[in-house]
């Protein structure tokens, strides 16, 4: 399995080195050793980031520039030398371990610093200044010296370049760029535009809000770069500064539009998306401002090529990034559904320009394609896994290539991040041990992405106890896995309708619902509600034509609270819940029995309710964090061999079933389909602590899902099916209420032979005393066919509940092994068929 680990901390702490040898001037040699990236044969290079310590600077090199992360830790470096010919080399450094052989036959074996280039992709320059100034606009340039200088002549902006030169653009890493806002200037040669063309599409790969791009004054010199100085001609023999000269081409940069084809009379300007209509007589048509500026990403369509649409990004007037993939059937409607998405996400679009915005989304087209889905979860295409969350990150190495599309732009508000993964493991996880319902809530929380993995099939947990146990705890827990742990962020509650819930399912597919207070649903609907959520669809409807309409579909865990069960909240609308509810839905008692609630260790804390408040208000400042990390390192492992990693979560599954029914005896198909599930959890769990992000020791999750399962079976009575343990509980009811009411006493009203007898009102039968074998005397009750089927057994399989009764050993069965047994009636001297129950019946379950 892959672990979330640092590369640095797999090796010991020591000495920083510079290279092999001091940095004396490179030989010929050494320098093409240098630019080479896999190094001559027989020489092992193995690459750490983040180095320990910084590089010095080389002899005879005349700058340096030290590429660090967003902590300021250094990565790696690149010096400059210039030759007598005025040529010049950028060569890299980086920390690592590198084994050669020199020109002697020496062999070498030494950790420093050395003249190699690190692991690609490589870390673009800057990445600290852009870590610290999260809402500043980026500006891009070609090479460090070019950067240095940029940054005194727009401090405003952050400043980046990547490594390698105008042709290696793809060997860097851009995703720290995505969702930023991201102007290129590039050099005014060839080479320069080459290397803006490369980067615009890098940058729409990884989501960059906007892109723009300078349009550099022609007048300048050829080859030109920002470290260059303004010539004198055009700054007026310097009376104007090469800062007031530059700034407005940086300030007028137009979004880029590589790769999109503009339809006939648009174009995207500084200012925005403009339309120029053909020319009507002899004056010159007015040019006519639709909306702001935005970027044309892609067009999009499903797996079907189905679904068409195009992806455009954005920013507001407070400089956020928006994104939307608008399905392209939307502009065939009168414009107001998209006009008001755009608006509400801050997309200024004049009123009269909506009309030709539809025109511009209908027409507009793209050499790049992606493949869209409506709902979140995983996606496969060639051989690759993706995870597609509900706000539109995508995880995975696919993740370029997928974008989520619906007629309703995802907000993300609910599976937005805050804080660090650290602040969460010590906010919250760490006080889920030895507590094991809020560990087993948050392995839970991790469960939603195995169930595809496994072909399970969606289920919940319905966390149950009075009021103020603690049961919402649980849920602010859990639902910090993925987003904001409160009631505006993952929790949501039970009151609303099936058809509402069909869509917060469908938001939800392979993450984790969550519902709180099961008290406010709609008891009518509640059972309906349940099952289709286990169900993994919705209702099927039909269109306006009558035609069969898409349904729904998703693949869910739930974790529900209430002070009541389902059983008890259907009964309040007459209604029993049926076995395949029961097991879709587990109970799970919010009291852990250690006079505390939903706490069995307070952690240091002066009470419950100061655990439970401290765990509610971290919810809703360091969330979000978790499934990322976990969801990085599950798609990883999935690409590199679902074999085994789908193996070892089926070792786990199976350890758990070993521990939870040890001794058994028959276990119901039911109750297995119940424990897989809970070693489903455990297996989350579990995995979750080996990949570093639940900060649990080995076993922790495991514990806490068996406390959970234990209480699940001890409130159900067992491992028999649901419907034999109702049905048992029925005839034992019916007896004890009518007992002696409506069954005639056989031999006399006291069953001791006087014939004498009460006249018995609706009569379901006889009672008579037996003798067993011990010579203990017992009642043993015959219930006519009709009274069984009709009444004792409404709402039950008759025929099954005779055999449950058979095997639990309350009915005793007739000749061949029969249900019903043959009794002369007394009354009328023919023979009748009766179901006889013995009064152990009334004793409990055996």
């Amino acid at each position: 399995m892959t672990g979330i680990t640092s590369e640095a901390s797999a090796l010991p702490a020591m000495a920083c080195l510079s290279g092999p040898a001091p940095l004396a001037p490179l030989s010929d040699e050494e320098k093409a050793r240098a630019k080479a990236a896999g190094g001559p044969a027989g020489e092992e290079w193995e690459p750490v980031t983040p180095a320990p310590c910084d590089p010095e600077r080389p002899r005879d090199a005349v700058a340096m520039w030290v590429y660090r992360d967003a902590e300021g830790r250094p990565l790696c470096a690149r010096f400059r030398l210039e030759r007598e010919n005025g040529s010049k080399d950028i060569l890299p450094l980086s920390f690592g371990r590198r084994v050669w052989t020199d020109r002697k036959g020496k062999r070498h074996d030494a950790t420093g610093w050395h003249w190699k280039q690190g692991r690609k992709p490589l870390p673009l320059y800057g990445l600290d200044q852009l870590a610290a100034f999260p809402d500043v606009p980026v500006l891009l340039v070609e090479g460090e010296k070019t950067a240095d200088a940029a940054a005194r002549l727009f401090p405003d902006y952050v400043v980046m370049t990547s490594q390698g030169g105008s042709k290696a653009a793809a060997n860097n890493d851009w995703s720290p760029l995505a969702g930023r806002s991201v102007t290129i200037w590039p050099d005014n040669d060839d080479a320069g535009s080459g290397y803006a063309d490369a980067v615009i599409a890098a940058l729409e790969d990884v989501g960059a809000a906007v892109v723009r791009k300078v349009g550099v004054p022609e007048n300048l010199p050829p080859g030109w770069d920002l470290a260059d100085d303004v010539p004198d001609d055009l700054t007026g023999g310097g009376e104007t500064s090469d800062v007031d000269f530059l700034r407005p081409y940086l300030d007028q940069a137009t979004p880029a539009v590589a790769n999109v084809k503009m339809p006939h009379g648009y174009s995207m300007e500084r200012g925005g998306l403009y339309f120029t209509p053909e020319q009507e007589g002899d004056l010159p048509p007015k040019k006519v401002k639709v909306c702001i500026p935005f970027n044309v990403i892609a067009e999009t369509r499903d797996v079907d090529n189905m679904g068409w649409g195009v992806l455009i990004s954005w920013l507001d007037p407070d400089g956020k990034p928006h994104q939307w993939a608008l399905p392209k059937r939307m502009v065939h409607g009168d414009g107001k559904d998209i006009a008001s998405e755009l608006e509400d996400a801050g997309f200024g679009c004049t009123v009269s320009g909506v009309r030709l915005l539809r025109q511009f989304f209908a027409s507009v087209h793209t050499v790049r394609r992606l493949r869209c889905v409506d709902k979140s979860g995983w996606y496969h295409d060639n051989g690759n896994a993706t995870f597609v969350l509900p706000n539109g990150v995508t995880v995975g190495a696919g993740r370029r290539d997928v974008v989520f599309q619906t007629t309703r732009m995802a907000r993300g508000a609910e599976y937005g991040t805050a804080g660090t993964l650290v602040d969460w493991q010590h906010d919250i996880a760490a006080y889920a041990v030895g507590n094991s319902r809020l560990a087993f809530s948050l392995s839970v929380a991790f469960c939603g992405p195995l169930l595809d993995l496994m072909g399970e099939q969606s289920g919940g947990f319905h966390i149950v106890g009075k009021s103020q146990s603690g049961k919402s705890t649980s849920l602010f827990a859990a639902g910090s896995v993925w987003g904001k742990g409160d009631r505006d962020g993952q929790v949501r509650s039970w009151r609303g309708t099936s058809n509402g819930t069909e869509g917060i399912a469908s938001e939800t597919s392979d993450t984790l619902l969550v519902l709180d207070e099961m008290g406010q649903a709609n008891s009518r609907e509640v059972g309906e509600i349940t099952y289709m959520l286990a169900n993994n669809s919705g209702k099927q409807r039909a269109g306006r034509n009558g035609e069969a309409r898409a349904r729904k579909s998703w693949r869910v865990l739930f974790l529900s609270t209430g002070e009541i069960t389902l059983a008890t909240k259907m009964g309040e609308a007459g209604q029993r819940p049926m076995a395949g509810q029961e097991v879709r839905l587990v109970n799970v008692q919010a009291d852990a029995g250690a006079g505390m609630g939903l706490f069995e260790n307070l952690h240091d804390m002066a009470s419950p309710g100061d655990l439970a408040d401290h765990i509610r208000r971290a919810a809703r400042t360091s969330y979000g964090t978790a499934s990322r990390a976990w969801l990085q390192a599950l798609v990883l492992d999935r690409n590199e061999d679902e074999a085994v990693l789908t193996d070892t979560i089926k070792q786990i599954v199976a350890r758990f079933e070993e521990q939870a029914l040890p001794d058994a005896g028959p276990v119901d198909g039911q109750v297995r389909s119940v424990v897989r599930r809970f070693g489903l959890v455990a297996a989350a769990g579990e995995m979750a602590t080996a990949y570093g992000v639940l900060p649990w020791q080995r076993g922790e999750a495991t514990r806490a899902v068996l406390v959970c399962f234990r209480s699940w079976l001890d409130e159900r009575g067992g491992t028999q099916a649901a419907e034999d343990r109702t049905a048992i509980e029925q005839v034992r009811l019916f007896i004890e209420e009518h007992g002696e009411s409506r069954f005639t006493p056989l031999g006399g009203p006291d069953g001791d032979g006087d014939d004498s007898r009460s006249r018995t009102i609706n009569r379901a039968g006889y009672r008579r005393k037996v003798t067993t074998e011990g010579g203990a005397e017992k009642w043993e009750y015959l219930i006519f066919p009709a009274v069984w089927r009709e009444v004792v057994c409404k709402g039950l399989d008759a025929r099954r509940a005779a055999q449950s009764l058979i095997a639990a050993g309350y009915l005793n069965s007739g000749k061949g092994g029969k249900s019903a047994s043959f009794l002369k009636d007394p009354e009328h001297g023919k023979s009748v068929r009766v179901y006889a129950i013995s009064d152990d019946i009334m004793g409990g379950d055996k």
